[in-house]
This record gives C-alpha cells, structure tokens and sequence, in this order.
C-alpha cells in the first residue's frame, strides 16, 4: 500500500496532480509517524525527497485548525525562505491554505498585514521567531501553533544562533501548550543529540533514509600541459594553479551545469577573477556579495546563463538552482558531512546519482579529500558540537521573556530554560550570577526571587535579535551605477583599504575611489593583481579524526614504500586518479629518501631551522592551536618576545627572535597533561583572540554598544572590570570550549608521555615540512610582477605621506609626500642628516623620544635614522611599505639594490606582511 493513503482524498488528488507516482524511502519512513503525532527528525540527503516528507502530513493536519499560525517553518537562510515559499505555495494554492513568508526583508506593510490576518503557515528565520514573540497580536496568532519544522537543522544547531532557537522554542511552547516538533538534516554523526536539540525532554522518532543516494566521487591533481602555459600568461598564476584551472575548464566544457565549491569567499574570487580573465562566464556566490547579485547569480545559473557557479558553503544548503550535473570541489572540503552535502548538489533528482570530483592541490590535499570521502563511503560523520549554557544567549532570552510576560518568578524562568538541551544542566546559582549580572547594567529589575523589565530591556533585546556576531561592515558601491556589490569586513577595511587601492570581488577588479563612513565607492579597472579581500570567519577547521586519519595514511603509504610494495594497493580504495597517486607516492618518497622520519598520526617531527621550528603533527585545526597556544606562552616565558605563529591540521610553524636548541624546545614541548588547562587560561587572556571573543560577548550582554568600535575602548580594563564574572567566563569558554580542543590537547600530551605517540627532533627543514603553508595569496605566480605593477606600487609609495624627525636637535619635525623628500634628508635647523622616517600617526613616539623615554620605539626612531643616513630617500621608501618597519626595510636596503628590485622587494615584504600580520602575539 502507498504511504499516501494515509493522507487525505483531496491531498492525494494533488500528489498525483504534481507526478509524485511513488513514495520515496524518506516519505515511506517519515510521513506515518507524522501522521500519528510524533515528533521526527529526519535525516536524508538532498533531492530524496524529505521536504514533502515532512511538509504533506503537516498540511494534511492543518487543513481544518482554528484562525492562526498552525505551522511554523524555520529556515537558517533567507535564501531558503524564497525557495520555500515558491515550492510550498503551490501546495497551499491547492489545498487552500494561506502559506506565507516573514523575515528581515518582509515590508512594514505585509507585516502589519500578518498581524491583523494571519497565515497558516509561515516560512521564518530563527531572527524573525525572535523578533515576533514578545509582540502581543503575533503572540496570539502563534497561541494556535500545531506544528514547527526546522530545516537544515545540522546548519544551526553547533552555533549560538541554535541555542537561541532552543529557547524560542520553549517560549513558543509556554505560548501554545506544546506542539509537534520535526526536524530535516544532512547526514551527521550524532543523531540521537542533535534530535535532543529539536525537542529538549521529549521523545523523538530518528529516522536516517541516508542510504537512499547514490554518490560517484574521484581525486585528481592535474599536472601541467601545453595549455597550462598559455593560461598561466593571461591569468599571471603559478604553474600548479594554472594546470587546475585549465582542467576546471575542461570539465565545464564537458558537463551542462558545472557548480564549483571553494573553502573561503578569497579563493572564490581569484578563481571567478581568474576565469573572467579567459572570457569564461561564471558567477560568485557568498556571504559577502550583496542580496539582489546572489539572487541574480542563483537565477542566470538557473537558466543556463552561465559556464559555472563559483560558491562557498552559501550553497550547500537547499536553495533551487536547478539541475546539476557536476560538482568540482576545490581542495578538500575538510569534513564529511559537507562534502557529502556539496556532492549531493548534483544528481538532485530522487534515484539520480550524485557526481563530484575533487581538484587537489597538494599531496595534505589529496590525502584528507581521500579520507573524506571513504569515511562518507563507510557512514562515519562528525559530531555535532553543540554549545551548553551559553551566558550571552541566556542574557538575550531572559530579556524576550521578560518582554512576554512583565513579571516571573525565578522558579518559572529556571523551568523553562531547562527544558531546553543545551541548558538541561543549567544550575539555579548561575542563572542567578547571569541575573545579577543583568540587573547591574539595566538589562532587567531583579527584586530577590522575581525579575521584570525596564526600559533598557526591549532596545537591548531587538537590538540583538541576532546571535551571529555584531562586526562593522562596509558596503562597496560601483560609483557609476550605484549599484552595491559586496560587504567588506572592518579589519580589511583598516588594514587594506585607500583611496587608489585595488582589489578583487564579484571576480572582477576594483579601485577604491574614495571612504566615506560606511560606504566605499569603487570603479572597475583591468589589474590581475589585485588584492583579495580577507573575510573573517572563513577557516573551515579540519577535525582531529581526519588529521589522524591522513597521518595513518602517510604511514602506510611509508611501509609500502620501504617494504617495496605495490604502493596501489593501499591507494586503490580511494578514488585516487593516477596523477594524484603518483604525486602521493613522490611525496613521501622524497621525504625517505631525504632519510627524514615520515610524520604520521604516531609520529611527530620537529624541526628546527633558522630562528624557525615547523611541528609536524597530524592533529587538525583545533587540537594544533590548542598545542600552539601552550607551546607560544611557554616559548615567550622564556624568549621573553613576542613570537609569530602559523597553525594548520597537519603542522604548527613558529617564527622565533632567536635561536632555540633542541634540547630548550624538548623541555617545553613535554607539557604535563594535567597543566594544559591552566596553561591555557593564564595565556589565553592576553591574547588578541581573546579580547576580541571578550568584546563580542560585551556586546551580546548590552555591556558595549553593538556598534562599537573595538579601538575605542580599554580592552584591558575591560578584563579586569569583568574578571570572573558571567561575561568573562562565556569568552573564555567559546574559546577553550569551541575555538580549541583541551580534550584531544590532553590526549595528544598524555600519548607523548606514555611513548604511544614518539617525538623527533632534527636541525633541518624537511620537504613534508616545509609544504602545506601556501595560502591564497601564493596562487599568483611570483615572478610576474611586471613593470605595470611596480609602477602602480612606485605611484602610490610617491603620493603617500612620511613623518620626518630630527633626532640629532630633536626640534623638527614635519609630514610631507615622499616625492617631496630630498635624496639625502637633512635638518633645516641643524643640519644633522640623522632624520627618522615615521608613519604620519607617530607623533606621540617622537613626543615619548624627546622625553627620553626608553623602550621599541625608541630603538626604531634610531634604527630609522640610521637607515636614512646611510641610505637616503631609498630608506624613507622603503619605511613607507605597507607593514614595513625598520627589520624588513633593512632586508629591502640589502645589497643596494636597483629602483626596479627595490620596489620588487617592498612588494614582497608587503604581502609577506598582509599574509603574516595576523599571526603575530
């Protein structure tokens, strides 16, 4: 018997109307529990089928419920939002049921509407849940509620945007007296929590129809050919680059929809660049592109429009664009469940296969897509992480339901908020410190066991609808059709951004034409090197069971080697092509023959090299920068300087002040497990990534303005002002619980200890070691700075500004252009040619030098004289370089170089800087 005679006659009508002949595994499985009230979570894959699993027993309940939202959909993106309402309304048209949208978009005028007619179903974000919860009219047409959906559950729930929900659905709860909860998501690791995630103490029905879907996966690592050469002239990529995209066009000349998925929205642009160089029309889509291109994108791809679709995880969830017959993913995609939701993308089709084939880079790249993909072959996923008692969303919820009912008591609110999982073990003494904490900044009245609103409490709470962290954003604009085209983040914005500068988005070139507030006018010029943006958020962590995995791998793909084995009998299962097998083999090989120790998930090598040590150890991101973080404040303790670091899934690179030895590293390196933690919280405090986490969490608890500007408040009085308290605990959690790993840190140190896991130490840099570090930035091919470009970078050094100081009478000082400058600088009141060459800003440094007083700065005002007496106006432009101070402009100076290498050599100091800089401690 088909599954759909369990719904309705005029509901069946329609199901045969739109062609549906057969259930598919998810209905069969999902829609009779529906039907019989339960709550589900359903896992499926895309084009299987699960969204009329869900959503055709719900509208087969709703049919005849009283006037109100009978049905709530929560999507994660608006994105969604659209394509739900084009997919459901047809339905609800049929069935006459009133399905709507409401989010950040929806018009004052239809939202008045919803509130004085309501419709049956509404299709929302988990911000608009927020935002129509206290509203008194909403709260009563949500008082009807039967059924809420949350799509994409797997997208929101390891994040605090899904905490949030946890609790408005608890809310929601004490509103309607409880309703149906159903749940769809991708593939994951653990089901029966994500499932407590969706219903808190109830029970719910898991069904997994993941088997259903049909995936054909293979890795290549294209090598260079005739046509890589003439790519490379046009692009001005190296030469492994150049050979990828070459192979990139060769598939999408073969294929009818070609969607091409990258980690970050940096590597999206310089391939959409790159492609738009050879005439190829592709599209970008991402986070930062504004909201009518991304529609416009989805909609060429759609209609055929264009040769390929460029994309970050902005398009792994479900938003319909159409058919798709290849999936290519740049480099590894890092965790299973996205690469099986980035492969799903194509064959979406129910029964239809699901193609994908990754382009590697590198040899690392190669072997975690390898792992990647046979752990999706075996049905061994990640973890959801879900966050637990979260004192920032705990403050943001208090104050929505404090704006719900005037007057609780404290017994009440501990109830509620303890149905939710991810605060089941909240205790009563912290709720009470996040109280106290609240009620001392106005948020809300405590009066001993009852809290109410005040007048702060409604700003606060609609001013913070959203958990996804409050960051400055500029909006670029094309100064001649005024047309937005993206969003750049404050820290590009700071430290990048000039009127003239140049740099990439949308896949096309841009010059900065003029700053103004938040707004930055652009104009479109011809420039292959331009600067990509660097976006925050954008690393995509490589888990620790991955990085183990690859380092299991190296080591039999080692044994097979030195046992002079076939090496294809270990690489066979892994939908290896020959050229990434053979680059594999040539990897590994090199490093024995070299007669270095093969890193492996069993064995770390350390190497240390010129004011340089590189830590080989496969332990993936979280658990490296856990290791890094100990390693960094136990090596300044004794270096007593600050030290630059470079953390990655398979190595930890340190750049040192000075020499340190074998036997100095090993006495640090041999932490006690039991003093990671420690270690770790005394640290971490005085770190950059600490203080930002700390001004996040103050925003989220009304303590800072979410408009702040991060320069224009005391960070260290703020640690000191917040030490211990619920604001200062919710930082150093969201870092040590979910930006590092302690767990598997004090795993790693205890295997150390016990020899399980065995150490090498060498005074040598080893091929494995030194690869693997090339970021974006290092696609373009070094030697093509062509005189076009020096002569850009001569232009804008020429017109910039330099303070220029006396250090001899210590009397003048004065900022002027550098084309100005003498060729030999000279004091006009005294003659000394001992002249400092120093950013505009530096005053107060020449105000602290006049007074004597000692320290860095006072050493580089000199070092800067010094320079300019011996160098001349070379000196001064080379001190003007972006992130160019007296250390590198010395390296710049060397071997008096011409004015062509000096520009070359200030070019390469600049992008050293703009990879590095954030590195520095």
């Amino acid at each position: 018997m088909s599954v759909f005679k369990v719904l309705d006659k005029d509901l069946r009508k329609i199901i045969k109307e739109k062609g549906f002949d057969h259930a598919t595994l998810p209905q069969q499985e999902a829609i009779p529990e529906i039907i019989k009230g339960k709550n589900v979570l359903l896992i499926s894959p895309t084009g299987s089928g699960k969204t009329e699993a869900i959503v055709l027993p719900v509208l087969n309940k709703i049919r005849d419920m009283d006037k109100g939202i009978s049905a709530l959909y929560i999507t994660p993106l608006r994105a969604l939002n659209r394509d739900m309402l084009h997919r459901l309304k047809w339905w609800g048209d049929k069935l006459d049921i009133d399905v709507q949208v409401r989010h950040g978009d929806t018009s004052k005028t239809q939202r008045r509407k919803q509130s004085q007619n309501p419709p049956d179903f509404l299709i929302t974000t988990p911000e608009t849940v927020q935002a129509i919860l206290p509203g008194s009219r909403m709260r009563k047409h949500l008082s009807n509620t039967n059924h809420v959906i949350v799509d994409e559950i797997h997208d929101i729930s390891d994040s605090k945007r899904g905490t949030q929900l946890c609790i408005a659905l608890e809310r929601l709860s004490e509103i309607a007296g409880g309703f149906q909860r159903l749940g769809l998501s991708a593939t994951i690791g653990n089901p029966k929590e994500v499932s407590n995630f969706l219903v808190g103490k109830q029970d719910c029905s898991i069904i997994d129809s993941d088997s259903s879907k049909s995936f054909k996966f293979s890795i290549e690592s294209p090598n260079p050919n005739k046509e890589t050469y003439k790519i490379q002239k046009k692009t001005m990529l190296n030469k492994k680059m150049a050979a990828q995209v070459s192979r990139i066009l060769n598939l999408i000349s073969t294929h009818e929809s070609t969607l091409i998925f990258v980690n970050t929205r940096e590597l999206a642009e310089i391939l959409a660049s790159r492609f738009n160089l050879l005439n190829v029309d592709v599209g970008v889509h991402h986070g930062s592109i504004s909201k009518n291109d991304r529609i416009n994108a989805e909609k060429r791809f759609k209609n055929g429009e264009l040769d390929a679709l460029i994309c970050t995880s902005s398009m792994e969830l479900g938003i319909d664009i159409g058919r798709i017959d290849l999936v290519i993913q740049f480099n590894s995609p890092r965790q299973v469940f996205r690469m099986l939701q980035r492969i799903g993308r194509s064959g979406h089709l129910v029964g239809q296969e699901s193609k994908g084939l990754v382009i590697a880079s590198n040899p690392d790249e190669i072997l975690e897509s390898a792992s990647i993909i046979h752990k999706g072959k075996e049905g061994e996923l990640e973890n959801i992480n879900i966050r637990k008692k979260c004192y920032d969303v705990l403050s943001n919820q208090i104050c929505g339901i404090c704006l719900e009912r005037d007057d609780m008591d404290i017994e009440k609110l501990h109830s509620i908020l303890e149905k939710s999982y991810p605060y089941e073990n909240l205790s009563k003494e912290e709720l009470q410190d996040v109280l106290n904490q609240m009620h001392n900044h106005g948020l809300i009245y405590l009066d001993e066991d009852r809290i109410s609103r005040r007048k702060r409490t409604w700003k606060y709470y609609y001013s913070n609808l959203s958990m996804i962290p409050d960051e400055r954003n500029y909006t670029v604009k094309d100064m001649n059709s005024g047309k937005s085209l993206a969003t750049l983040d404050e820290s590009f914005v700071a430290t990048f951004a000039k009127e003239g500068e140049i740099f990439i988005t949308q896949g096309k070139m841009w010059r900065i034409v003029t700053i103004e507030d938040d707004e930055i006018k652009v104009e479109e010029v011809k420039d292959p090197q331009g600067t990509v943006p660097n976006w925050i958020g954008e690393e995509i962590p490589v888990p620790f069971k991955i990085a183990q995995d690859v380092g299991n791998l190296r080591k039999r793909i080692r044994k097979s080697i030195t046992d002079k084995k076939e090496n294809t009998d270990i690489l066979n299962r892994y939908h290896l092509r020959d050229s990434a097998k053979n680059e594999l083999i040539e990897y590994i090989d090199e490093q024995i023959n070299a007669g270095f120790t093969v890193p492996t998930d069993d064995d770390i090598l350390v190497e240390i090299g010129e004011k340089e040590i590189i830590v080989n150890s496969c332990f993936g991101h979280r658990t490296n920068k856990t290791l890094n973080q100990a390693l960094i404040a136990l090596l300044t303790s004794r270096l007593g300087s600050s030290i630059a670091t470079d953390t990655g899934p398979y190595r930890i690179r340190f750049k040192l002040p000075e020499n340190v030895s074998i036997k100095t590293f090993k006495e640090i390196f041999e932490i006690e497990p039991s003093h990671l933690e420690p270690i770790l919280k005394m640290s971490v405090k005085n770190t950059p990534m600490f203080k930002w986490e700390l001004v996040k969490v103050a925003k989220k608890f009304g303590i800072m303005d979410k408009d702040a500007d991060y320069n224009s408040y005391d960070i260290d009085n703020l640690l000191d002002i917040y030490d211990g308290t619920p604001v200062y605990k919710e930082a150093m959690n969201e870092l040590l619980g979910y930006k590092l790993d302690i767990s598997s840190g004090k795993d790693v140190l205890k295997k150390l200890k016990s020899g399980d896991i065995e150490v090498t130490y060498i005074k040598k840099t080893t091929p494995i070691g030194t690869s693997g570090f090339d970021g974006p930035h290092n696609l373009v091919s070094p030697d093509r700075a062509d005189d076009s470009i020096l002569r850009a970078l001569k232009k804008r050094i020429m017109n910039d500004h330099i303070l220029l100081f006396c250090i001899h009478c210590k009397d003048w000082s004065i900022k002027m252009k550098i084309k100005r400058v003498g060729e030999e600088p000279k004091c006009p009141k005294c003659d000394s040619k001992m002249i400092a060459a120093l950013n505009p800003w530096d005053r107060d440094k020449i105000k602290k030098f006049k007074k004597g007083i000692r320290g860095k700065d006072h050493k580089n005002i000199l070092k800067s004289a010094n320079m300019v007496l011996t160098h001349g106006k070379d000196a001064v432009i080379a001190l003007a370089g972006r992130g160019i101070g007296p250390r590198a402009a010395s390296r710049v100076l060397k071997s008096l170089p011409d004015e062509k290498k000096l520009y070359k050599k200030m070019m390469e100091e600049e992008r050293k800087y703009a990879r590095t800089h954030m590195f520095w401690d």
